[in-house]
């Protein structure tokens, strides 16, 4: 869907081709079947239309990074640009409502009184999405934001903002210490990641590490 000045002035869907056998855990989701999709056109054919129907657009998707990556890896393959700037709303609701317990799109909407009919079908979760957005951009713009490169900066509040690290993928690291001066920085990286860092498990941030690794040897990162 196309969204602009609190409206939607168009919007583009179609099946597309897979060209293989639709796993049958798919057609459970989405109750889409290969009969659907037979006498469709193949991705060849559609992804000009797709760069077509968002020249010059932001996209906003909910946990954008997952849909940006088809686009992109398609792109390549078929010998097209894409570089466009996007807007996840899955971040962006962690941000603007840190109470929820729960953050898949049906249950923001949920919370913020939208009424879902259909799930998992490309233009039902974009009206929905279109709806989530439409409040997101609400409080944006009450938080002074009036372009895209202020969203990051009014998105998350103070207190929001010191939690940030919870929402990081975490990966499980080796750390040795090679002399005296090592062991006592290990020791201070083993306190704060009990005492501050401390969310399901114990954290190291990047960050508190390189400001206290001198005397150790990251040995892995998994």
């Amino acid at each position: 869907m196309k969204y602009k000045n609190g409206e939607v002035i168009d919007e583009f869907s179609c099946f597309v081709n897979p060209q293989k056998h639709i796993p049958e855990r798919v057609t459970e989701v989405t109750n889409i079947t290969d009969d659907m999709v037979k006498d469709a056109e193949t991705i060849e054919k559609v992804f000009p239309k797709i760069l077509d129907f968002i020249k010059d657009s932001v996209l906003v998707a909910h946990n954008a990074g997952f849909d940006i990556g088809f686009l992109k890896q398609n792109a390549k393959v078929l010998g097209y640009e894409f570089d466009y700037t996007y807007i996840d709303t899955l971040s962006l609701a962690k941000d603007l409502f840190p109470d929820y317990k729960k953050y898949k799109l049906g249950k923001i909407a949920e919370n913020l009184g939208i009424k879902v009919e259909v799930a998992h079908r490309a233009l039902d979760d974009v009206d929905t999405t279109v709806k989530v957005f439409r409040v997101m951009l609400d409080m944006l713009k009450k938080r002074g934001a009036k372009k895209v490169d202020d969203i990051d900066e009014v998105s998350s509040t103070e207190e929001s903002k010191k939690d940030a690290y919870k929402k990081l993928k975490t990966y499980h690291a080796i750390i040795l210490a090679k002399n005296y001066i090592g062991l006592r920085n290990l020791y201070k990286l083993v306190s704060l990641s009990h005492l501050h860092y401390f969310y399901r498990k114990p954290r190291i941030l990047k960050s508190l590490y390189k400001k206290y690794q001198e005397g150790l040897i990251l040995r892995k990162c998994l």
